[in-house]
């Protein structure tokens, strides 16, 4: 097919991509050679205007916009402030132990200090009765519910109703004992109860219908309706000292007291009563 004025001069040009010129019409393949068809297809050719090069996206794509303030788009940007959380005014929450509640927990104080004002004066009575006037060989403790108190002679004339052997035994004269010299001068005494103050009170007792006597110079109680003589010069009685009641024996001969000399001058006015109300003479 020739056009207008067939092959130009100049030879021939290197292809472009697409087809150039007008295409097949208003020229042919135009004056120069082929000359480089233009990228898209080109105004004019074979069908008028043909696709433009144009702009590469749609013209009526998505547009870019503004990314930070479009409508329904997330934000990056923390807001300026943040709704403060409203929170109870100290001392106005009520918590378990507050007056009133009934529970027993201390009192919060409204800056959330807690009430430790606690009252730590206790009565504590510490006077344990520790048995202080108890020798330790006192290892025989009983019940003197268990223990007769009133036997057949003791009444009143209780001297000349006791059925053994009685009237050796001196009470208060100076005992012949061989540890008395040293211990009494210890123990600053230089005589113990005589006979007519233990009898005096043995009376005063029957009398009244008390089983006991309160040894001269001591604390001790004689349970002296316990008293039983085993042997010719030793005896066996309940004495009470503290609130507890103890079999004890003397050797009214050595001046023995549970088998030993006794550990003090209340021990040795013990021994001595036992003694009297057992050998001593009484009316």
């Amino acid at each position: 097919m020739r056009g207008g004025g067939g092959f130009s001069g100049g030879g021939m040009a290197r292809p472009q991509p697409g087809l150039g010129g007008g295409g097949f019409g208003g020229g042919g393949l135009g004056g120069g050679g082929l000359s480089r068809p233009q990228t898209g297809f080109g105004g004019g050719g074979g069908g008028g205007g043909g696709f433009s090069r144009g702009d590469l996206r749609p013209a009526g794509g998505f547009s870019q916009g503004d990314r930070l303030n479009r409508v329904g788009n997330p934000s990056l940007n923390r807001p300026a402030e943040r709704p403060a959380l409203a929170r109870p005014p100290a001392g106005s929450l009520t918590r378990p132990g507050a007056p009133g509640t009934g529970l027993g927990r201390p009192d919060r104080v409204g800056n959330g200090s807690i009430n430790t004002n606690i009252n730590r004066n206790v009565n504590v009575n510490r006077n344990v009765n520790r048995n202080l006037t108890v020798n330790p060989t006192w290892n025989r403790q009983v019940n003197l519910n268990a223990v007769n108190r009133y036997p057949g002679w003791v009444r009143p004339g209780w001297g000349v109703a006791r059925p053994w052997n009685w009237g050796w035994y001196s009470a208060g004269v100076r005992p012949g004992w061989g540890w008395w010299g040293a211990n009494a001068a210890v123990w600053g005494i230089s005589t113990l109860a005589t006979a007519a103050i233990i009898n005096n009170a043995v009376n005063n007792a029957v009398n009244s219908n008390v089983p006991y006597i309160v040894v001269p110079n001591s604390t001790y109680e004689l349970q002296f309706g316990t008293v039983q003589p085993s042997g010719e010069a030793s005896v066996n009685f309940v004495a009470t000292a503290d609130g507890n009641s103890y079999q004890l024996s003397a050797d009214c001969n050595t001046g023995l007291l549970n088998g030993n000399p006794p550990a003090s001058a209340a021990e040795a006015e013990l021994l001595n009563a036992a003694c009297q109300v057992a050998f001593g003479t009484a009316s």
